[in-house]
């Protein structure tokens, strides 16, 4: 209700009025019906005038008309205010997605839990709709249970007290789904995932040359039709709850027209009495079978509220910080060791260095060696498990995020290129400043791409989605010149650049960090790589196995020093031979 409120008030006004009007509307069609056929009867027997039955029906053809007008104007208030509650739901869900820390993500149980909060935004808007309609229901219920206490107290009774055990049955029901749904959530997302995979445009060519597609189709469907066994038995224990449910309304309604019947025969009551009674009887039974559902839609929609709730409300793992940064920066490891989440095997083992501004640092090591690891940490993505990081003498886990981001210029292995986007969206992304063709020329040139973005038809205005009409595809190189190009336009004080050119030719990527190493000018520049021929132009080197910095030095002290760095160097040096 809260949400609705914060939504637009306009439409939390007009859910209360339509459903006190739905409510009302029905039990006075019921009294104009009963009118209007006693008036038909009363002309048929007692050979009356018709004048009442034409002023009847007229009324019924005026609240009928009106009744189109007013389920026309709420249809398009609900679509509408579905419409903001939507996008105000996703947009919640995300920005809180999206400020929790990157180890909850490594988290099964975790992941379940936020797969039932997306799964959740399907329902919530929803909650507007049921609210209205749950009055609009609960407000016909007592209209005809009011008019049938009335006659028949014990009949109004009877119909009322029916309600509480097929509400308690169907809020059973709501439970053992929600049970179901959270045992099946990872079976799902292995489904869907799968799913996405086999018709996504960008990965059928490695599925058709791997011949993998039977493989990935049997993953989908056997976890699909695990998912949905697991679905079905849930259906088959819940008959007999569905049964009881559904059975009462039926026998109640049964008794009752019995009894009014006996009251018409013995006389107490008229035939327009009996009529206006019987439809009350429809109306209170519909009403009251409406009300129940609408009890249990909304008790559906309270858990996926809970389920939402549970993500909203959670603390990120690693909290903001207060203390903003200024440059230069100087970061500072000491002593640090790191194990991931749920795991005793130290990735990182007693990591101690210093990155000093203006400095050029190369990381080196066997895959495995811990190097993407130790970016992680230096990025705050994770905290040390002991030891400490310092960004200008400040623990790391105190610095201001944003301030922190700002200051630093990164390039993962796996960096995020949109694809449905322009080649402008995506090397302005995460800017606050205008670039200007000028910025985006002279980072061009010094990665290389001016002659490829030259090429195509909207420049740096062409998507790099090839179901565009504007869209083109571009090589892995291309697409990493970009990367490093993005990097460069961000002007941080530290640049920070994970394998960022493993597709790209020897000679080419000389050039390119010749580039860097000359425009980047006191800024520091952090390589992580396995080419020797741009790690040795780093002023100090950093050699890393089995979680541990084993050596530390320049590219010539290293080598004197005849140890693991020596060995790849010149294994990789007989590979040029």
């Amino acid at each position: 209700m809260s949400l609705q409120l914060k939504t637009s008030k306009k439409f939390l006004v007009w859910s209360i009025v339509y459903s006190v009007y739905d409510g009302i509307s029905s039990v006075i069609t019921v009294y104009l019906g009963a009118k209007f056929l006693t008036s038909v009867t009363a002309i048929v027997f007692q050979k009356v005038s018709a004048r009442d039955a034409y002023v009847w029906l007229t009324l019924l053809l005026g609240l009928q008309l009106f009744g189109l007008i007013m389920n026309n104007i709420n249809a398009i208030v609900e679509r509408r205010l579905q419409q903001r509650m939507e996008l105000t739901l996703n947009k919640l869900l995300i920005t809180k997605t999206y400020e929790l820390s990157q180890e909850q993500f490594d988290d099964e149980e975790f992941n379940t839990k936020l797969g039932r909060a997306r799964d959740s935004l399907g329902s919530l808007w929803r909650i507007a709709s049921q609210l209205s309609w749950m009055l609009s229901s609960v407000v016909r219920f007592v209209s005809a249970i009011g008019a049938i206490i009335f006659v028949a107290p014990g009949v109004g009774l009877l119909i009322i007290i029916t309600v509480i055990p097929v509400t308690w049955l169907r809020v059973k029901q709501n439970k053992a789904y929600e049970k179901v749904n959270k045992k099946v959530e990872p079976i799902d997302r292995v489904s869907y995932r799968t799913r996405w995979i086999m018709i996504d445009p960008t990965t059928m060519p490695e599925i058709r040359l791997m011949n993998a597609f039977k493989h990935l189709l049997k993953i989908w469907s056997s976890n699909l039709v695990k998912s949905q066994d697991i679905v079905h038995e849930s259906d088959k224990e819940m008959i007999p709850v569905d049964l009881g449910a559904e059975v009462l309304e039926p026998m109640v309604s049964f008794g009752a027209t019995l009894y009014f019947l006996h009251l018409l025969v013995a006389g107490t009551i008229g035939l327009d009495r009996f009529i206006f009674l019987r439809g009350l009887l429809d109306q209170a039974s519909a009403a009251a079978t409406s009300t129940v559902n609408s009890f249990q839609q909304l008790h559906e929609i309270s858990i996926d509220m809970n389920n939402f709730n549970e993500i909203y409300h959670t603390k990120p793992a690693i909290t903001n910080g207060h203390q903003k940064v200024s440059r230069p920066l100087t970061i500072e490891f000491k002593n640090v060791n790191f194990s991931y989440p749920r795991s005793d095997r130290l990735v990182l083992d007693d990591a101690s260095f210093t990155i000093v501004p203006g400095s050029k640092l190369a990381l080196v090591g066997e895959n495995g060696a811990g190097k993407s690891t130790l970016i992680k940490l230096l990025l705050r993505q994770y905290l040390p498990t002991s030891g400490i990081i310092t960004v200008n003498g400040v623990d790391i886990k105190e610095v201001e995020q944003t301030s922190y981001y700002e200051a630093i210029s990164n390039l993962s292995q796996d960096f995020l290129m949109v694809e449905h986007l322009t080649i402008k969206d995506n090397l302005e992304m995460g800017l606050d400043r205008k670039v200007t063709d000028k910025e985006l020329d002279e980072v061009a040139e010094m990665v290389g791409a001016t002659s490829f973005i030259k090429k195509l038809s909207h420049g740096y205005n062409q998507r790099l989605d090839p179901s565009f009409d504007d869209g083109t595809g571009l090589s892995g190189g291309q697409t990493q010149r970009l990367g490093v190009a993005r990097s460069l336009l961000r002007h941080g004080d530290i640049m920070i650049l994970d394998e960022p050119t493993s597709a790209i030719d020897a000679k080419a990527e000389y050039s390119i960090f010749n580039n860097i190493y000359k425009n980047h000018g006191l800024k520091t520049t952090l390589i992580v790589s396995h080419r020797f021929s741009t790690v040795r132009k780093a002023d100090k080197i950093i050699v890393m196995e089995n979680g541990k910095i084993i050596e530390y030095g320049s590219h010539e002290e290293l080598l004197e020093y005849n140890g693991l760095y020596k060995e790849m160097f010149e294994l990789q040096a007989e590979g040029y031979k």
